[in-house]
């Protein structure tokens, strides 16, 4: 273990994004039993160690850091060492695999960095990865978490700081380098005002299913990204904001103008990708006709009242749920029985129909960024419409069955219309025209 300590000076000066912390908070040191060398870990860790391996392992987070003195052969490079290694581990680990090997800087003659995925009780885990060769030695260290809990700036961190506090004898210092930033409330915000500007630059408010495939798409690729990359997308929440307080006369043009972008990036972007397949989709189906009417039951509007009303049978359960815990199944169910009773709805139910999807988008989007009261608030006025509809009575006949799903809260649909539309005038835009007959 001693004649690797020399070499970690060599990986902490290629590693460049050092910030700082209270070391002593987030850090505790350790010291071989024969005090020979000494490191630091991250506190309420667990290590394991002896001649040749360190491991330091998380239990209630499932994340681990590794050093392994590996099988050295001078003719081999960084990466074919790291290569035999992982062929070696594959009898207990079939599912390790790595990929992107890329350096520190200009070269990998004596180190290289690689991402890592493996399965581990069922469930699959990223990584980072880097082995270092010099004096006649050669090391590996890797970093794992669960999936979702993966993001690459941590693992940098958390490596370079281990790596860098390394010391002989009971020397070593508390690294100042802060792995607990938060990332994933950074980029989770951040995608979420990315879908908000996508709806408003589009008119039209994606599916629950559709949103959880473009956050997970946009999270699978942040989620490798630097801080300096990462701080591209802040700009998004930013525009939310802006969007919110748009003049009337204004909107039109910025809207169009973010579509037009929208455009553009979809010719540029692999057409085989599940966010562009259901961009462009919405693109098409967004003025769709299902059933005619005046207005007529379009897809877009459909959608979003099936949904509204499905979050609002949610909250008669649970009070306190968010609207991306409702289900495809109890929205299928709702679609289904609107368009067999659409005929026998009154035409005040069909226009709060129509303008759901500006309402629906509204909502969603103040509960997304609003504070906690505010939240509380929408919740209590969603909760009100199924409140207010008339239940149908055992053994009702098909024409109480039909006035059941008639819009019989429409006062309460009205009401949340003047507490969103009045303030937020962009919601507008989503809704179906009934005058002109088409979206904007």
């Amino acid at each position: 273990m001693k004649k690797i300590i020399s070499l970690f000076l060599l990986v902490t000066l290629m590693i460049s994004n050092v910030t700082y912390a209270d070391a002593a908070k987030i850090w505790s040191k350790y010291v071989a039993k024969d005090k020979s060398y000494s490191f630091h870990y991250p506190s309420g860790w667990k290590v394991t160690d002896d001649d040749s391996t360190i491991v330091i392992e998380n239990a209630k987070s499932k994340e681990q850091l590794m050093m392994v003195m590996i099988p050295y052969e001078n003719q081999k490079s960084p990466k074919q060492l790291a290569s035999n290694f992982i062929s070696l581990v594959k009898g207990a680990n079939p599912n390790i695999k790595a990929s992107n090997w890329r350096s520190l800087n200009d070269s990998m003659d004596d180190h290289v960095v690689f991402d890592l995925s493996d399965k581990i009780a069922n469930k699959k885990h990223l990584g980072l990865g880097l082995v270092i060769k010099d004096l006649g030695q050669a090391i590996w260290f890797s970093y794992f978490a669960p999936e979702a809990d993966y993001y690459q700036i941590r693992a940098y961190r958390l490596i370079e700081g281990f790596i860098s506090s390394m010391a002989l004898g009971t020397a070593s210092i508390a690294p100042r380098t802060d792995y607990t930033i938060d990332v994933a409330t950074n980029i989770d915000k951040n995608a979420k005002g990315f879908l908000f500007v996508l709806e408003f630059a589009l008119g039209a408010p994606l599916t629950k299913s559709q949103e959880d495939t473009i956050l997970k798409s946009l999270k699978d690729g942040w989620r490798y990204l630097s801080e300096e990359e990462l701080k591209t997308y802040d700009e998004y929440p930013k525009l939310v904001k802006s969007i919110m307080k748009v003049k009337q006369k204004d909107m039109e043009k910025l809207r169009a103008a973010l579509e037009e972008m929208i455009n553009e990036w979809l010719e540029e972007t692999d057409q085989k990708d599940s966010s562009v397949k259901i961009i462009k989709s919405t693109l098409d189906k967004r003025g769709k006709v299902v059933l005619k009417g005046k207005p007529p039951l379009t897809e877009m509007s459909l959608q979003a009242y099936s949904e509204l009303i499905a979050y609002s049978k949610l909250l008669q359960k649970n009070p306190k749920a968010s609207p991306d815990k409702i289900t495809k199944k109890s929205v299928d169910g709702i679609k289904k029985q609107v368009k067999e009773v659409w005929k026998d709805l009154s035409k005040e139910d069909k226009e709060d129909i129509a303008t759901a999807p500006g309402l629906w988008v509204c909502l969603r989007s103040l509960y997304r960024f609003g504070t906690k009261e505010e939240q509380k608030e929408i919740r209590d006025s969603i909760k009100k419409i199924e409140q207010a509809k008339e239940q149908p009575k055992e053994n009702s006949n098909k024409a109480n069955a039909k006035k059941a799903m008639d819009m019989n809260a429409h006062w309460s649909m009205m009401q949340i219309q003047q507490m969103t539309f009045n303030s937020y005038m962009w919601s507008r835009g989503f809704n179906y025209s009934i005058t002109m007959g088409k979206i904007w």
